[in-house]
């Protein structure tokens, strides 16, 4: 007995005695005609109709002949963990109440005297329970499937963030987005400066597939879209899609077995950098709304970490060209450095020649040495008393005082 207009609920009665079951009906229509009414008389009834169809609530009888009402409470609460049983019995018995709770019933109705008149409001409290319990269900896995997407999202900056070499990063990130997402193929594209074409610089393909062309059009297509487009948006595409940029690419699709795809464009301060494409050859993946944004922050990581990896590229580049352009200046300085110490002596030397005799030079010289007047006299074969002579006109025409001060300027002059 099925109310065959829209229903707003389903409830499926379970017991063997009609009027019973009629009552049971009329007082739930009575609470809202918009409820669908569904009886079955047995156990495998019960079974069989639960194979084929949902309900929102199952009332039951606990005495149902040829079955333990225990175990049907347990198999209905097996099959459709989360549908409210509520179980009508002729005993009121603390124990039985305990043990049907047990068994997986939500809801324990005795039937005493008009017992028929609190269905609704047992029916009501059990639905609204039940809604209670699928929101935080709900809530539950939006939040697990949140801390997953986080976790994912770090794991993927640890691997992208971890190196500043370009081919390292892209190497990285690739080989992440085949093992996080479980993809046939992981592709990362890039664009070596504005307006050249979109090149593969990376493909990670499972062993069983054909990796993707350098030739095929699926990214210069998807280049050229975003470009005419001005849009930096993801694109998904099915096997069996009909809009026009989908069917420009159907012939690769079947040419590399792709039955889905997603491509995410990588842009950095409104820059357009590449690509990164994952693809299915095995299932029709439907990406959800949740994952198209976990890949675009994974993108917008990828971009910056591609962007100072170029960066830290220009800066070695020129970290190098400054290091030589200091060691030649060094070699220069070096250059001039004995260029002028030369020069230096030369006028030194000249200046000698223009002041002291040859013969006072070669006096200095070995007064420099530190040889006596008599050793002097001795090695110039003359005599002690016109060395004595020499060095007494060296102190007046070089202004000093001293034999030290003699010695210190020929040092200085070089000429020792």
């Amino acid at each position: 007995m099925t109310n065959s207009s829209h229903h707003e609920r389903s409830v499926l009665l379970i017991g063997n005695h009609k009027n019973e079951l009629e009552l049971w009906r009329k007082t739930i229509l009575a609470q809202s005609p918009l409820y669908g009414v569904q009886v079955a008389v047995s156990a495998e009834e019960t079974e069989r109709i639960l194979d084929k169809e949902g309900f929102d609530l199952v009332v039951m009888d606990y005495e149902l002949p040829g079955s333990s009402g225990e175990d049907l409470i347990a198999h209905i609460h097996q099959a459709k963990p989360h549908i409210p049983i509520i179980v009508m019995t002729n005993n009121d018995s603390p124990e039985l109440a305990l043990n049907v709770l047990k068994a997986g019933a939500s809801d324990f109705l005795p039937k005493i005297g008009s017992y028929e008149k609190f269905l609704p409001r047992t029916l009501t409290t059990n639905l609204q329970r039940a809604m209670l319990l699928e929101n935080l269900r709900e809530s539950y896995q939006r939040v697990e499937r949140s801390s997953h997407d986080e976790a994912l999202l770090n794991r993927m900056i640890v691997n992208i963030h971890s190196s500043l070499d370009l081919e390292e990063i892209i190497d990285s990130a690739a080989r992440s987005l085949s093992e996080e997402f479980k993809v046939t193929r992981s592709i990362i594209c890039t664009v070596s400066a504005p307006g050249a074409a979109m090149r593969i610089n990376r493909q990670v393909t499972q062993p069983s597939h054909d990796a993707i062309s350098e030739r095929s059009i699926i990214f210069s297509r998807y280049h050229d879209l975003l470009l005419d487009v001005g849009e930096r948006r993801p694109l998904v595409i099915m096997q069996d899609d009909t809009f026009p940029f989908a069917r420009d690419l159907a012939q690769e699709l079947q040419i590399y077995s792709i039955k889905s795809l997603i491509m995410v464009p990588l842009v950095y301060r409104g820059r357009l950098m590449g690509l990164f494409h994952l693809d299915d050859c095995v299932n029709q993946r439907l990406w959800n709304q949740a994952e198209i944004n976990l890949l675009s922050r994974i993108a917008n990581q990828l971009s910056i970490a591609i962007s100072q990896a170029k960066l830290y590229q220009i800066v070695e580049t020129q970290s190098l060209s400054i290091d030589k352009l200091t060691d030649l200046c060094s070699q220069l300085n070096s250059v001039v450095h004995s260029t002028r110490e030369l020069t230096e002596r030369q006028e030194s030397r000249e200046k000698m020649r223009v002041k002291l005799s040859t013969r006072e030079i070669e006096v200095l010289r070995k007064v420099a040495l530190g040889l006596s007047n008599k050793e002097i006299a001795d090695q110039c074969h003359i005599t002690e008393g016109t060395t004595e002579v020499h060095v007494s006109r060296l102190r007046k025409k070089l202004n000093l005082t001293s034999r030290a001060a003699l010695v210190r300027y020929a040092y200085e002059n070089h000429l020792c």
